[in-house]
């Protein structure tokens, strides 16, 4: 029964782990954002946000996939889950790159500056989790769930927004992300633990200061 229950608890990390992955977590954040009762939700007509939603999901996730498929196929890194820290500064700096490249592409379309937030932060979350990099291997996963919940702490100290209920449901999903990396033996506990609390200083700082 133990190893059964350990089969389960490792499928279970899995599975969390490609759920709440990195990639995802800009169309998350936009459709959470869109799920608002806010102002600047109600002003964008519906085929903005299609545009919206479609350049999100294009250059923050298709997009870096391909390219990472691509690394793969190269040997560039050995592996999707890229466990070694030295094999991540590419692709590090190729998402960075299309994050800015999105966020620029987002000036053209007259959007209220709240939309700019999780792809103008998550660049700067992904350039300093690269820094970091160089030096110690940090859980990217937990720098995206701590930028998420982060992002939403700040709009809710900006009264952008009421998002206690969110806030709560996102710390506890970042610790089911916690649990997982942790199960999969691809962090330790002081990782998984800096890259949550990196994730919401710098995106919170950027949602309070923008």
């Amino acid at each position: 029964m133990t190893e059964i229950n350990q089969l389960m608890e490792e499928k279970i990390a899995a599975i969390i782990s490609w759920v709440l992955h990195p990639m995802l977590i800009p169309t998350y954040a936009l459709l959470l954002i869109f799920s608002q009762d806010a102002f600047f939700v109600m002003i964008l007509p519906g085929k903005l946000k299609l545009i919206l939603t479609g350049l999100i999901v294009a250059n923050t996730l298709l997009l870096p996939l391909i390219f990472i498929w691509m690394m793969r196929k190269r040997g560039i890194i050995t592996s999707y889950q890229m466990p070694h820290r030295a094999e991540r500064t590419f692709p590090f700096v190729t998402t960075a790159l299309f994050y800015f490249a999105t966020w620029i592409m987002m000036n053209n379309l007259g959007l209220p500056g709240v939309y700019y937030l999780f792809v103008l932060g998550g660049a700067i979350l992904i350039a300093v989790a690269m820094i970091i990099n160089l030096f110690w291997k940090i859980s990217i996963h937990m720098v995206g769930m701590g930028g998420l919940t982060g992002g939403f702490i700040g709009l809710n100290y900006q009264m952008l927004i009421n998002s206690g209920p969110l806030i709560l449901i996102l710390i506890f999903l970042s610790g089911l992300v916690g649990f997982a990396r942790l199960k999969q033996n691809t962090h330790d506990e002081a990782q998984v633990y800096v890259g949550f609390m990196v994730g919401i200083a710098v995106m919170s700082g950027i949602t309070v200061l923008l």
